[in-house]
């Protein structure tokens, strides 16, 4: 199992607006997505400042 962290920008993505309104987290993937597989563990971090 591997681990990732996804870094979201609140310029371009509502992280915590998703968290709070979806079952999903939908996320472009645009690198090492080959080495990425169900099961594997996701952190997601929101970048910048809150509002």
């Amino acid at each position: 199992m591997a681990h990732w962290l996804f870094q979201g920008n609140p310029k371009y993505y509502r992280l915590r607006d998703v968290i709070r309104d979806s079952e999903q987290m939908p996320w472009l993937v645009t690198r090492y997505s080959k080495g990425m597989a169900v099961g594997d563990a996701v952190l997601s971090w929101q970048a910048g400042d809150i509002r």
